[in-house]
């Protein structure tokens, strides 16, 4: 196919070509951000905006709907401030900790007790160490004796009540070349049926040997699954430590609350693999991912759980019976001693109450749990939505965008929100993020395709339309092709009389500027009415109504366009007149009805233009006007059209090359318009 010089295939390209090339492009960019977005949610991009993005969207759910029940059996005795200052700075003597332990259960008939402080030294050395301190800075101390062994004695004490205590592994590089200390409860016995992809840790640092056989258990209370963001949404429930399974300690106090239940992990089967999904305890179920973590019910903010001042406790403030039955973690909100942790309901967060939460979700089946169809059924969201995005964004306009991407994000939050609901924590930042891509990528495409289409209306159809009426086809969702159409227009033909005689008179140059001051008003005019001009002929002028915009009044705006011709003219008269120039008349043809309208040529040369019988009497209307001695004449079908015109009749004729007669009218004026009379 021939191109015309500005670009076009004559006769077959327009707006829909163009169109359709951005469609195409809008839809293989969409893709491209569809298959990023997946790739992305399935790690094979080593991008961490959605991870950290999945975090915050989880983080505000949890703060959205903590649970915020209270469970009075629940308590942190408090190793805090007042009670250093009334008992001294830590680490207590172990003679005082066993006194607190008896009194807890002796006195206040406790029903179980955690530790999350690690006994990892005997006291002799930590008595010798401390003494060696005071001396460098007061070097007049003599040696004192060591103090009477509170190990044994704490042991002692442990032995005869229900105590859980706390230990800890690292799994840094470092952990590796240092050697381990203390001693490990006794591990688990699991019943399943291949090895748990659990974390293994470098080392661990345990109590002293005689305390944890003391004690009735033991439980870790480090976390290696803590974000990368350093925030605590879940924690481990196991870690192997040369081929045995060790609980952490929220679950080591739920197995001696439950007398020491088998652990059973459920196990879901599918695809040819297996994942742990939950550990079942003695009844009570624990979902976690495939490494054995759970996310940690959230209960409310710091301070949620009752803290008891462990000084309150060992001078006997608190009121009877105020921790019967109730189970107890031991923990430090001393500053210097406070185990912090940024979680999602605060940024500085006790550990002791991370453990809380954690046995309080499993006592009372709060957990939210990340089932192992997640990924799935993500891949499979973001594939459907995207497809969908793909395929019918590019269709719609801004207005629409906008309508339909609020709603698909109100399903998705709206959806996402009811699986929280029901327990159930499923992705959505892959979701939002897929949204806000689509819908910024297709506004910006249909804002740089209207401004490409302005310039292509503009191109074609700049030189022929008025720019009001180029700035209405911009806004217009109507199609503009320059390939030949039939259409009902209005055609207009006028032509100067006697000109020839009158460019005589005048010499080249001033002739140019008179043409120059007459076709201008009458084009103007034209323009002013939505006229299309068609070509200059000398001093002849073609124009037509109805194209390339659809106009239905077109022949009342054709009239009106003829009626201010015939002002613009008396206006340059009267200079003509004034600078002693002989004035100039005019003859005027309109005719209305099927012609073919659109770029018409050769490949060299092409233009915008009508054709067709009906064009063709339009110039012979304007031909009749001089020697009916009218300077306007419209041809019946023009009268049809227009019923708000008043017209006279002048005659019926036969015009040239149409064998049928017509009646050709005078236009009196418009009652619709007051200036046309």
């Amino acid at each position: 196919m021939h191109r015309d010089p500005g670009g076009s295939v004559a006769g077959t390209r327009g707006q829909g070509a163009m169109d359709r090339r951005w469609r195409l492009w809008q839809r293989l960019g969409g893709a491209l951000l569809v298959a990023l977005v997946v790739a992305a949610s399935l790690e094979l991009l080593p991008w961490k905006l959605l991870e950290r993005l999945e975090w915050q969207a989880y983080d505000q759910r949890v703060r959205l709907d903590l649970i915020g029940t209270q469970d009075p059996a629940l308590k942190i005795i408090d190793i805090d401030e007042r009670s250093l200052q009334a008992l001294g700075q830590w680490p207590w003597p172990r003679t005082l900790l066993a006194e607190l332990v008896e009194t807890l259960f002796e006195e206040h008939d406790a029903a179980l007790l955690g530790v999350d402080v690690v006994f990892a030294e005997p006291e002799a050395s930590l008595w010798a160490s401390h003494w060696e301190q005071l001396r460098e800075q007061y070097p007049a101390l003599e040696e004192a004796p060591p103090p009477d062994d509170g190990d044994q004695r704490l042991a002692e004490t442990l032995a005869g009540y229900p105590v859980v205590l706390g230990y800890y592994f690292q799994s840094d590089a470092s952990a590796q070349e240092l050697a381990s200390s203390g001693a490990l409860p006794d591990p688990l016995t699991l019943s399943a049926d291949y090895a748990l992809p659990l974390p293994e840790p470098g080392r661990f640092t345990g109590n002293l040997e005689v305390l944890q056989q003391a004690a009735m258990g033991g439980g870790f209370f480090d976390n290696p699954r803590v974000d990368a963001d350093g925030v605590y949404r879940r924690m481990s429930m196991l870690q192997w430590w040369q081929g045995e399974t060790y609980p952490a300690l929220p679950l080591a106090m739920l197995l001696t609350l439950l007398g020491d239940p088998e652990v059973a992990p459920v196990v879901a089967e599918g695809a040819g693999q297996a994942q742990l999904e939950a550990l079942e305890v003695g009844g009570f179920e624990i979902p976690v991912d495939g490494q054995g973590a759970a996310l940690v019910p959230w209960y409310g903010p710091r301070g949620h759980f009752d803290y008891v001042s462990a000084v309150d406790v060992l001078e006997g403030e608190l009121e009877p019976g105020e921790l019967a039955g109730a189970t107890l973690i031991l923990g430090a909100s001393a500053p210097g001693l406070m185990d912090l942790r940024a979680t999602p309901v605060g940024a500085v967060f006790p550990g002791p109450e991370i453990h809380l939460s954690l046995l309080a979700g499993m006592l009372h089946q709060s957990f939210m749990a990340e089932p192992p169809w997640v990924a799935g059924a993500e891949l499979v969201t973001l594939l459907a939505l995207g497809a969908l995005m793909v395929v019918v964004y590019p269709l719609l306009g801004a207005p629409w965008l906008m309508a339909l991407s609020l709603g698909l994000l109100a399903l998705s939050l709206g959806g996402n929100w009811w699986a929280w609901q029901q327990g159930l924590v499923l992705p959505v930042a892959g979701l939002l993020v897929l949204l806000v891509l689509q819908l910024v990528w297709h506004l910006s495409a249909n804002l740089l395709r209207s401004h490409r289409h302005k310039q292509w209306v503009a191109a074609r159809f700049g030189q022929y339309v008025p720019p009001a009426l180029v700035d209405d086809m911009v806004e217009s969702d109507e199609e503009f092709g320059l390939a030949g159409e039939e259409r009902e227009l209005t055609v207009l033909f006028s032509d100067m009389r006697d000109f020839t005689a009158f460019s005589e008179s005048l010499p080249p140059r001033e002739l140019t500027e008179v043409m120059n001051r007459l076709l201008t008003p009458l084009t103007a005019a034209i323009h002013k009415h939505g006229g299309t001009i068609d070509k200059y002929m000398g001093d002849a002028v073609m124009a037509f109504w109805g194209a390339p915009l659809h106009d239905p009044d077109h022949a009342d705006h054709a009239l009106h366009g003829a009626w201010a011709m015939r002002e613009a003219l008396e206006e340059v008269n009267r200079e003509l007149r004034a600078e002693g120039k002989p004035p100039l008349s005019m003859g005027i043809g309109l005719n209305s009805g099927e012609m073919s309208v659109g770029n018409m040529g050769s490949r060299f040369r092409m233009a915008y233009t009508v054709m067709g019988d009906n064009v063709n009497i339009g110039s012979r209307l304007e031909g009749l006007t001089k020697e009916y001695g009218v300077d306007l004449i419209v041809s019946e079908s023009v009268v049809a059209r227009a019923p708000n015109w008043a017209f006279r009749r002048l005659d019926r004729v036969r015009v040239k090359g149409r064998e049928q007669p017509l009646w050709i009218y005078e236009p009196l004026g418009s009652a619709a318009s007051p200036d046309t009379d």
